[in-house]
């Protein structure tokens, strides 16, 4: 081929056309799967010591994997002896939060604070949110524990006017700050369930958003800060349960109108966390 009077080989043409295309599938894939490859490299420890609640443990689980996250059960002794090499959030799941503070020693609630203050994620789902919290309180009654004190505020429950009989049930979470990126697309309202979770109220100078509200009570139920490099996001209720589907894995619940997953805020809230 001519162009003026130069003289192109066929042969370099081939090889041009070749790394174009070579090119435009990279950039194909980049674009298409940058989401797939971030999550590739993020594992989140999913706390699973004694008195987790099996069923939380087991849905947030499924969660994170439907995220494309890897996910590994850690026990106190990961905690405990420091072992966060390598993983991006730490999820303590419903359950006995006051278990949670006798199995994880006073050194390894300040190896989860350093985690999170060196550019670690921390989501708190229920019995993970009272654990997150400077004062917990059970029935009306301050709990003799040392929690992670991770916000200047008080845990309490669970919120009688919510569930009477103090049974699980579900509940309507109103969402306060739509401008939020957990937050900011998502509906008025969500419908999710309770069982036994807390209403998580800060100080009024610390530095904590708020959320969401239970429409029952108008109290904080969900709470996004940042703590040193990292972030924190803590739920009173169960997003990770799914009532009406059998993708989390369980059957707990099952019986319940879930209107709606909540694993998109879930996604997000992860995603935040997890931008330094």
């Amino acid at each position: 081929m001519k162009i003026g009077r130069i003289v192109i080989p066929l042969r370099l043409i081939i090889v041009l056309v070749i790394i174009g295309i070579s090119l435009t599938i990279l950039i194909y894939r980049i674009w298409f799967n940058s989401d797939t490859l971030q999550h590739e490299k993020i594992v989140v420890a999913l706390y699973s010591g004694q008195g987790t609640w099996d069923e939380s443990v087991q849905a947030a689980e499924k969660m994170f994997q439907w995220m494309n996250y890897t996910v590994e059960l850690v026990s106190p002794d990961v905690i405990n002896s420091n072992q966060f090499e390598g993983f991006g959030i730490l999820c303590v799941p419903g359950g006995d939060m006051y278990q949670y503070a006798q199995d994880i020693s006073s050194q390894g609630k300040e190896n989860i604070r350093n985690f999170i203050r060196d550019g670690g994620g921390y989501i708190g789902i229920c019995g993970g949110a009272y654990f997150a919290s400077e004062t917990v309180v059970w029935r009306g009654n301050v709990l003799p524990m040392t929690p992670l004190e991770l916000f200047q505020g008080t845990a309490a429950g669970p919120i009688n006017e919510i569930t009477p009989d103090s049974d699980f049930g579900m509940c309507t979470v109103n969402i306060t700050d739509s401008a939020h990126p957990i937050t900011q697309i998502e509906p008025q309202a969500a419908t999710t369930l309770y069982y036994w979770g807390p209403a998580l109220t800060p100080k009024e100078n610390a530095e904590v958003t708020v959320l969401g509200r239970y429409a029952i009570g108008n109290q904080p139920a969900m709470l996004a800060f940042d703590y040193g490099s990292g972030r924190v996001f803590v739920v009173g209720t169960h997003p990770e349960i799914e009532e009406d589907s059998q993708r989390d894995g369980v059957i707990f619940a099952d019986q319940l109108d879930d209107q709606g997953s909540e694993w998109d805020l879930m996604r997000k809230a992860a995603l935040w966390v997890l931008e330094k």
